[in-house]
């Protein structure tokens, strides 16, 4: 675990560094740069093609908020956090080696302020290969979970036509969204896969529930934010 949460930050540190708003990660560009330090130049291998075939889930629950990794799928995707480069932005957790002070009594708990430019907030990979991979869950119809804050909650659902990484899209990072303005009052909210639409800036293409990648819960912009998500799952 140790190991596997270490890479996690050194990926995360290099998408501060660049501001990359981006997602999901570790993105195929890393992946790659990986390799070829460990080959010749000439026997460096591109990622972007390299896309197993999408496991299933194997149940409904996504995550309970007691462990920082996707459940019901094997290898199941690590939660992470991530935010944009403004050097005075403060959050929690504020690493991904932190990432477990941010579960406790089985809720999963994200504050951020200081961010000016597009803001922070938390995701995960749905499943937990060493590059980006998408998972069928044409199953399911959608996803639900419980949340609650002081806040706005952007809900971003990414899938590979949303993620330069597979090379179908030309304007990427439009994934299909919701936004929600939380209360303090636990709420649970569901989603058909229907009802997650883009913003309609980027490519323009349907959702299709066996090409998911992963999911974010940020802030709505360059604003702060506090909000607690627990009891994630798929909907039948």
């Amino acid at each position: 675990m140790r190991k596997a949460l270490s890479l996690w930050a050194l990926v995360m540190a290099v998408a501060v560094a660049l501001g990359v708003s981006s997602c999901l990660y570790p993105p195929a560009r890393v992946v790659q740069a990986s390799r070829a330090k460990a080959k010749p130049a000439a026997e460096a291998e591109a990622n972007a093609g390299d896309v197993p075939a999408p496991a299933k889930p194997t149940g409904p629950l996504i995550s309970d908020g007691t462990k920082p990794m996707v459940m019901n799928l094997d290898p199941g995707g690590g939660w992470f956090m991530f935010h944009d480069p403004t050097p005075s932005g403060l959050m929690t957790p504020p690493t991904i080696d932190a990432f477990s002070t941010a579960m406790e009594g089985g809720v999963i708990h994200t504050t951020g302020r200081g961010f000016i430019d597009w803001g922070g907030g938390i995701g995960f990979n749905f499943q937990g290969a060493g590059a980006l991979t998408p998972i069928d869950a044409s199953e399911w119809k959608g996803i639900t979970f419980k949340a609650w804050g002081t806040s706005a909650m952007h809900v971003g659902l990414a899938t590979m036509a949303t993620m330069p990484e597979f090379n179908k899209c030309k304007k990427c990072y439009d994934h299909f969204a919701v936004d929600i303005y939380l209360t303090t009052t636990p709420t649970v909210y569901t989603f058909t896969w229907a009802d997650l639409r883009p913003g309609g800036w980027g490519t323009k293409v349907p959702l299709d529930p066996k090409t998911i990648v992963g999911l974010n819960f940020t802030s709505k912009g360059g604003v702060p934010w506090d909000f607690t998500l627990d009891d994630l799952k798929f909907i039948q």
